[in-house]
């Protein structure tokens, strides 16, 4: 069996795993989770990336390797809570929601080659049901290694945080990919994730999402998160074409370990929100 190294593992000498909580976003990016104590602190993150291009059963041994071999995630805790981060996500208004048609219009919107299980979150302030697909077989891992956790997916995460007044343009970066949400004036548009290449790649997304719905690159508000160092060329490329940049800062009403507090806030910032909206 050969190991996965995390990119990062940061934990806590000592946790007390059955009064702690666990989150953890998994997709084709990889599995991030980290660890709420009882006092709402962060005492651990640990983010497992993938290369890009990786097929479903790649994906799915790397996923049970990291359950056999991450200490951390052979632990019971006092909950678990597990986000999906599959590209295959749409928004649906309630008044259109059907059960039976959910299968039919993801095939309209990716294709219909990559079948899966099918679930849905209703996002109450949005009145909007997020259908998304999970691959069978990372299904059947999960349901094996965690089988109590409470499901739901990344994106119904990203849609009920609060939106400020004007056009906002929320960014996660992975080591592969993007996934943005458009907010215009304060009105959900789209949210979707994207693979990328090289920096053009990702500048085209960021741009031609804005441009779909006539939002102005230059005067939307981009809010950053997730594996973006601000020293890199992917930043400064970023930087050219949006000129109000925010980086998003630790979550409030938590503490956090002091390793934790040694990375730049952006990078974790989206999977402790994940704490924040069950808390």
């Amino acid at each position: 069996m050969q190991l996965v190294t995390p990119s990062f593992n940061i934990q806590q000498s000592h946790i007390d795993y059955q009064t702690s909580r666990l989150f953890a976003e998994a997709g084709p990016m990889g599995i991030s989770f980290t660890v709420l104590s009882s006092d709402n602190c962060f005492v651990a993150v640990v983010v497992y990336a993938f290369s890009p291009d990786i097929s479903k059963q790649e994906m799915a041994e790397k996923f049970t390797t990291i359950f056999k071999t991450e200490k951390l995630l052979q632990q019971k805790f006092n909950k678990t809570y597990l986000y999906w981060s599959f590209a295959q996500s749409i928004l649906v208004p309630a008044e259109l929601m059907n059960e039976e048609r959910n299968s039919k219009m993801l095939d309209l919107v990716f294709g219909d080659s990559k079948k899966g299980v099918i679930h849905s979150d209703f996002l109450y302030r949005h009145n909007l049901h997020n259908v998304y697909r999970v691959p069978e077989v990372i299904v059947d891992v999960f349901s094996n290694y965690l089988p109590v956790a409470i499901q739901s997916h990344f994106f119904s995460t990203l849609v009920n945080r609060d939106i400020p007044a004007g056009n906002n343009l929320y960014t996660v970066f992975y080591h592969n990919s993007i996934s943005i949400m458009l907010c215009k004036d304060r009105k959900l548009q789209v949210i979707q994730n994207f693979d990328f290449i090289n920096a053009d790649d990702c500048i085209y997304h960021l741009l031609n999402v804005c441009k779909s719905f006539d939002v102005a690159g230059n005067s939307v508000h981009l809010h950053i998160s997730g594996m973006i160092d601000k020293r890199s060329g992917l930043y400064s490329a970023v930087n050219k074409y949006f000129l109000h940049t925010v980086f998003d800062e630790l979550p409030v009403g938590f503490t956090y370990t002091d390793a934790i507090k040694e990375q730049p806030p952006h990078f974790f910032n989206s999977l402790f929100h994940l704490a924040a909206c069950v808390s």
